[in-house]
Formats: C-alpha cells, structure tokens, sequence
C-alpha cells in the first residue's frame, strides 16, 4: 500500500487545490472514491492507473499489495498503453529498461508525472530492506 501511497502523493502534487479528486486524496477516501472522481474530472490516466492498481491487487491478494512493485509495474503498463509507439520511453518500457532508465527517458519527453512515480519508486526501494 505504501507505493500506491506514493503514486496517489504524486498524483496530488500535479492537481489543483480546488479540485475535488485532490480533496478526495487529502481526506484519504478509498481509491475507488479517487478514481472515480478522477474520472468525472478528466484525470483519465490517474483513474486508469488507480483501476489498474486494484484489479492487481485483487488479482494477486494482499501480498501483492505490500510489493512496492505491483502499483509501479502496473502505472508503467497503463501509461505505456497511452504512449504512441514512436516514444523513447515507449521504447524503453517495451524492452523492460530500468525504472530509472524509463523515468529518465520520461522526463526527455516532458511525461513529469511517469518521472517522478518512477523516482519515488526507485527511493523507495533503495530505503527498504531487501
């Protein structure tokens, strides 16, 4: 849950104050609460990760949600499913570069959003215990 936890903070660094998908975040409500408020507000991507992170949850059980891989892996899936295929990033994503190297090739490209859930991700691991 932590890394989802992270995802959702990016997320929320990136929306307006007055929005109510970024109210929903700062109260805590459930993801499918943000999710489906992101949706009503054209955050189609962060709604589309959000699904995503649930349905491999579910999919996998509890343990998957404790793996700070599972959110990330399944955020690179959607966004690579949204790049065209010409993209660098794509590219790197399809050939299973490094988190870094994606998120590198993510910030070249202006995807600020992928950037910076790859880097919180990859901090996140460097501080967990292996």
């Amino acid at each position: 849950m932590k890394n989802i936890d992270q995802l959702l903070q990016s997320f929320r660094d990136n929306l307006p104050d007055g929005s109510r998908t970024a109210a929903a975040l700062d109260r805590g409500a459930s993801l499918e609460e943000i999710s489906g408020l992101a949706e009503q507000e054209g955050f189609h991507q962060m709604a589309s990760v959000l699904f995503e992170a649930e349905q491999e949850a579910l999919r996998e059980g509890p343990a998957a949600v404790e793996d700070p891989s599972v959110a990330t892996d399944a955020f690179i899936r959607t966004i690579r499913g949204e790049l065209p295929d010409g993209s660098q990033t794509a590219a790197a994503i399809d050939r299973g570069a490094s988190w870094e190297e994606i998120s590198e090739r993510a910030e070249a490209e202006g995807l600020h959003q992928l950037a910076s859930a790859l880097f919180e991700a990859e901090q996140e691991q460097l501080r967990s215990p292996v």
